[in-house]
């Protein structure tokens, strides 16, 4: 397996293709797999790498609190690994965070961000959401194998997905494999402002897709990103939810492909 040894950490990644790099950066409770269909369709005209992020999937797991801005520090050590400069971002869920984390303490090194069913650190979530977050997250520091069946495999998002044949189980075996040791610590506290107060300092070329069938706050805190960030586009897609690279990659790998490999 490759792993490519940064700020301590052993990082598990996947990489194809040649050219400029896009960095593809999966949610807290997945990994690298999640992001192997637009990999695929981005190797053909760039250099995609996919990386299981510090503590998750294959990565090393680290037994200490981490920040946003240590996961931004090891993509930018990732980077020097790759001797590459400047790298544009495709990310799913609150992989968003760490793209912007990275953005705006690297904007020298960013080119263009492209966000997939996003969260937002700073954004005010309902009360429901953050204590079922909070429940997720102290179920996975217990016993992350039963939490997942529980409580996580058990949300809509994932039920929704068994009226697509073979997509529910695709899906599900990625999120089984978590081992919680993402979410063992709290993130230390942030001092200065989160980034729902700093998209307006972002200055890379934004593009925010959500599915249609995204739950509703989710879809509202997508729009907020795209309307905090300067010029930055929304794109809706018909009939798709969370997964929309995986439950529809055909139609998200077209636009992807609008925008990171125009004609």
């Amino acid at each position: 397996m490759p792993y490519a040894g940064v700020n301590g950490q052993r990082l598990y990644y996947e990489v194809g293709g040649e050219d400029e790099m896009c960095v593809l950066l999966h949610g807290t409770f997945a990994d690298a797999d999640i992001m192997e269909a637009p990999a695929t369709g981005l190797a053909t005209g760039l250099r995609a790498l996919r990386i299981d992020r510090r503590s998750c999937g294959r990565s090393s797991p680290f037994d200490a609190p981490f920040s946003l801005a240590d996961e931004a520090a090891d993509i930018a050590a990732l980077l020097d690994w790759f001797s590459t400069e400047k790298t544009s971002f495709l990310t799913h869920d609150d992989g968003a965070e760490v793209a912007i984390e990275f953005a705006l303490q690297y904007p020298h090194r960013t080119r263009q961000l492209v966000f997939m069913a996003p969260t937002l650190e700073g954004y005010p979530w309902s009360a429901e959401t953050v204590a079922q977050r909070a429940d997720l997250v102290a179920g996975m520091r217990k016993d992350a194998r039963n939490t997942v069946e529980t409580k996580l495999l058990t949300q809509p998002i994932f039920e929704a997905l068994k009226e697509r044949e073979g997509l529910h189980d695709r899906i599900t075996d990625i999120y089984r494999r978590c081992n919680g040791m993402a979410v063992k610590h709290e993130r230390p506290a942030r001092t200065g402002p989160a980034h729902a107060q700093r998209l307006g300092e972002i200055q890379s070329k934004t593009h925010v897709f959500i599915g249609e069938q995204e739950q509703t706050e989710r879809i509202l805190c997508a729009r907020q990103i795209a309307m905090g960030i300067r010029g930055a586009e929304f794109v809706t897609f018909p009939g798709l939810g969370r997964f929309l690279q995986i439950e529809d990659s055909r139609q998200v790998m077209r636009k992807l492909t609008d925008i990171f490999m125009p004609e």
